[in-house]
């Protein structure tokens, strides 16, 4: 194993680099010191945990292989995991298909994962995943299919514009929550919230990517008549952590620690 822009490699996945962020590797020690669960219940959860992310984001690499694109790497973060390609593919339809490979993935997971108790837990974050995921927020994978879909009338450029004009609502949402809380149910289905610095890490950092690409777009357009647009770029998929979301629906991770693995 070897460390490569702070990351350890641990291995590959048919060609596929996979590493572990040092910020990950940091979190896990300081979450079996404070969380009162032991180091090696920790380790397992984060196995399964980001095991999970890691498949998620080996699904969009796969079909982004097929359809012509350039995986160089899968970075694995305390806030999610993030898939390194360059070339993905412009079509409306493939990129569609890239989008919805990684929620797939998670969505197969949770009905695998909910069949045992000891996993429940797993296939409740593996839920919350893929449906955190598919809300459409640029540039994660709901976002990824908004743009696609809107890229079929509007271009690829304006079509990036509005659905990263989209995603800040949502984003600017995740930050509200995450510092403030949600007290009420919506829809009978998420809430209340308690305020997560996760979450509203995440709006602010989702935001940000999806600017960025926007302007990468932007500058892709740009330069469309002058050099191939997709020979330098690169762009990330990105997949927050299944438990940002759904973090005041149920007890806390240190309960649910101790509950799983001290009974």
């Amino acid at each position: 194993m070897k460390m490569v822009n702070n990351a350890l490699s641990i291995g590959s996945v048919m060609g596929i680099p996979i590493r572990l962020h040092l910020s990950l590797l940091i979190a896990i020690v300081v979450l079996s010191l404070f969380s009162g669960a032991g180091l090696l219940a920790v380790l397992i959860l984060a196995v399964g945990v980001f095991g999970s992310v890691a498949l998620h984001e080996l699904g969009h690499s796969v079909v982004a292989r097929a359809k012509g694109g350039y995986i160089h790497e899968i970075v694995l973060y305390p806030f999610g995991g993030a898939a390194k390609i360059s070339n993905l593919p412009k079509r409306p339809v493939d990129e569609m298909l890239v989008a919805l490979a990684g929620p797939a993935v998670s969505l197969l997971l949770a009905l695998i994962f909910r069949q045992w108790e000891i996993t429940q837990f797993l296939g409740y974050l593996n839920t919350m995943l893929f449906l955190f995921n598919m809300l459409p927020v640029f540039p994660m994978d709901g976002g990824r299919v908004l743009r696609a879909a809107l890229t079929i009338k509007h271009g690829r450029l304006d079509a990036t514009r509005m659905a990263a004009s989209v995603g800040k609502y949502f984003c600017g949402l995740f930050v509200i929550i995450g510092l403030f809380g949600m007290p009420i149910q919506l829809l009978g289905l998420i809430g209340p919230l308690r305020p997560s610095l996760m979450l509203a890490f995440i709006g602010g950092y989702i935001y940000f990517a999806g600017q960025q690409e926007y302007r990468m777009v932007m500058m892709e357009h740009q330069a469309s008549g002058f050099s191939n647009p997709r020979a330098g770029s690169i762009e990330v998929e990105v997949s927050p952590p299944p438990y940002a979301a759904g973090q005041g629906n149920s007890e806390n991770l240190a309960e649910k620690l101790r509950r799983l693995f001290h009974r």
